[in-house]
């Protein structure tokens, strides 16, 4: 058993320090854009005489002009004073039926006013001649909760343009990995779950557990103030699932399964977790029935065994009818599927269907919430590089390369966005990429190592 789960952690969990170091470089995206930018012109703030200092209203405008540039639908135009002056004047016709904004190809203008205590926005369709407003959102004056103000702005102008929901009030869970400094401990490293939001802004530490705690993944509740994450610790000798409070530093073991469990995952709908344990003696996957209140339903069942293998990384299609995981039951880590177990099928092994062809060693797949494509890790030149496969093409794709590791994609709740890890053992920090964007958003930095980012779902 023992050796069975060292191979896993060698194999699966390739951001321990074992990693030769590497020099790092711009990371380079292989995807073309799959659609058309549509361009949007953000006015200066305009602030009024008893509002915050004109400072504070281009630290504002800053948070929503990321967000509006990287929503992945969006090409935000360069700030023009001549557009500025256009926009301060009060005759509504003169400032927006404006020949200007069609001359330059200009299809959408949003104007902002901050108040006293408050924002408003106007959002005008050039070709549609056509305004909505967004009034009276409350601001503090405090930059943390202010800026998340302006996430839920971009989601609003992310809808009303494309009647689709933005991601930008959305969070980001992943693992601060530091050397420990406490004298007895016998380990290296300290790992904790931290939090932030998705443009890694306001990173708050959840865990303060003293062990190593790895690949947190949210466990939605109804009550949003009752939002649950769980995670995997060390703290009791072998890997064990810990489900926790995101207001509550309290945690407690979810899974009474024997043995090292290992790379957590729920189906969309929260009725199956799937998992790895070595319970039977090699690193098998198990899925576990759920109740999205009452949790637990009967006991885990083992999904996936074949003899003298290792099996990781197991992630769900939206309708948590099939599963892909990593083995390498053929002698390589390779990304396979197969239909989601229950408990009548009985003992049979599932038949399996192999996705990845390219690269001898592929890892961490994660199923984009539309059901279209998994995104993974496969060593590429003997560089880890993103790669996406397209389910209904059948087509592997490189997304990066550059000489950094990449490890741990997940995928946003529009399907359109990554968020990665690069893994080096002088750094490893997070990044997001959008499929209509050719280049990564560097979103943490700091002291210790980033790894294993989990979107949160929608």
């Amino acid at each position: 058993m023992r050796k069975q789960t060292l191979l896993l952690l060698s194999l699966f969990l390739p951001f321990l320090p074992l990693i030769a170091a590497v020099d790092q470089e711009e990371i380079i995206i292989h995807l073309s854009v799959s659609q058309p930018l549509v361009p949007l012109y953000l006015g200066t703030f305009a602030v009024s005489p008893e509002s915050f200092p004109k400072e504070y209203a281009s630290s504002l405008r800053a948070v929503l002009a990321f967000d509006i540039e990287h929503c992945g639908r969006v090409q935000l135009m360069p700030i023009s004073s001549d557009k500025d002056i256009l926009l301060r004047n009060p005759n509504f016709k003169e400032a927006f039926v404006n020949p200007t904004w069609k001359k330059d190809n200009i299809s959408y203008v949003v104007q902002a006013e901050i108040g006293k205590r408050s924002c408003s926005f106007m959002i005008y369709s050039v070709d549609f001649s056509h305004i909505k407003h967004l009034k009276d959102i409350p601001l503090t004056g405090n930059l943390s909760e202010d800026r998340r103000q302006m996430h839920k702005v971009a989601d609003a102008i992310h809808k009303t343009l494309f009647n689709k929901e933005g991601i930008a009030s959305t969070q980001i869970l992943y693992t601060l990995q530091t050397p420990c400094t406490h004298v007895s401990s016998e380990r290296k490293y300290n790992s904790e779950i931290w939090q932030c939001d998705y443009d890694g802004a306001n990173a708050i530490q959840l865990t303060n557990r003293g062990h190593y705690c790895i690949t947190p993944i949210f466990y939605p509740s109804k009550k949003h103030k009752e939002q649950k994450f769980l995670y995997v610790s060390y703290e009791k000798g072998p890997s064990k699932i810990f489900l926790s409070s995101m207001n509550d530093s309290y945690a407690e073991p979810l899974i009474s399964l024997r043995g090292n469990q290992l790379l957590p995952t729920m189906s969309r709908d929260k009725s199956k977790l799937a998992f790895i344990c070595d319970a039977g003696g090699r690193a098998d996957l198990f899925v576990q029935a759920m109740h999205p209140e009452r949790g637990l339903l009967g006991k885990p069942i083992q999904a996936y065994t074949f003899p003298s293998s290792v099996q990781a990384s197991p992630s769900f299609s939206p309708d948590g009818k099939k599963l892909a995981f990593v083995s390498d039951k053929e002698g390589t880590p390779r990304i396979y599927i197969i239909t989601t177990p229950n408990y009548s099928m009985g003992r049979d092994l599932p038949p399996t269907v192999c996705i990845t062809q390219k690269n001898r060693e592929n890892t961490c797949p994660n199923w984009s919430p539309d059901g279209k494509k998994i995104a993974y890790s496969a060593k590429t030149e003997g560089i880890r590089q993103i790669w996406i496969y397209d389910l209904e093409t059948q087509e592997e794709k490189q997304l990066t390369s550059g000489r950094s590791h990449k490890e741990n994609p997940c995928w946003a709740p529009n399907s359109l966005h990554i968020v990665f890890n690069t893994a080096d053992a002088t750094a490893s920090e997070l990044y997001l990429v959008n499929l209509n964007e050719a280049k990564t958003i560097k979103i943490t930095n700091g002291p210790g190592k980033k790894h294993y980012p989990a979107w949160q779902p929608e």
